[in-house]
């Protein structure tokens, strides 16, 4: 039995739409319409830079493959089995690969086969915490998750007191920190406050950034096979 696999990324194209997206905004364009064209940024911010990821982590994972095949074995009987060997870990890890998810996820995931987690390459440092929240931040638009608080008074000391439970909690702390979000949602109650222009041009600037960051911070072969694989990815996408 012969068994052949196709794969194919999706990343390239949702790079071109975003672009796309964002030019469709205007003075011309409803409000409602606006903060729509923002949330779809958002969320295709987040799933191009989970696309490219997996490209990133598909790339080194054949690049541990090359050093392996680099090994002189002299002893051709033990060389068998320990290449059956690293075929199934090969073939875990890239099961892996397809399942991870999340900040945690692909951080875990680098570590495993660089040595180092994503989070703590040098070129992307600046930007981990700002992954974190486009991650957080997808995790509730994508399942269209309500915005809710509680602003209420209580006798004693404090006299007021709020309930903002949630990831939307720790994405409005997040932008009102990088000065994107003047109003609390507390405050206007209107869930559109974190559907801005400014907001979604943010996470889009990010993802952009994010794959030019980790590369730059990987080591010459590390680099080059990442470098290829998204190459690879590129020219294969029908223009």
């Amino acid at each position: 039995m012969r068994i052949t696999t196709f794969t194919e990324a999706i990343w390239p194209c949702i790079r071109e739409t975003l672009d796309y997206l964002a030019e469709q905004r205007g003075d011309s364009v409803p409000k409602l319409v606006e903060a729509g064209l923002n949330f779809s940024i958002v969320l295709g911010a987040a799933c191009y830079v989970e696309g490219v990821l997996e490209s990133l982590l598909r790339s080194l994972l054949a690049c541990r493959r090359a050093e392996l095949n680099r090994i002189q074995i002299d002893d051709t009987r033990s060389w068998r089995p320990m290449n059956l060997f690293y075929e199934r870990l090969e073939d875990e890890l890239s099961r892996n690969i397809g399942r991870a998810v999340g900040a945690q996820g692909y951080d875990e995931m680098f570590n495993l086969l660089t040595g180092k987690r994503l989070s703590q390459l040098t070129e992307v440092v600046p930007l981990w915490e700002a992954v974190a929240v486009l991650f957080n931040f997808r995790n509730v638009l994508g399942h269209g998750r309500q915005v809710s608080a509680r602003h209420f008074e209580v006798s004693g000391p404090g006299g007021i007191k709020e309930d903002f439970p949630g990831a939307y909690k720790a994405v409005e702390a997040y932008l009102q920190k990088k000065k994107l979000l003047l109003r609390r949602f507390v405050d206007v109650h209107n869930e559109y406050v974190f559907l801005s222009a400014a907001i979604a041009d943010h996470f889009l600037t990010l993802a952009k950034a994010l794959p030019t960051a980790i590369m730059a911070s990987l080591p010459d072969e590390e680099q080059s096979a990442c470098r290829r694989g998204l190459e690879e990815v590129e020219s294969a996408t029908p223009k």
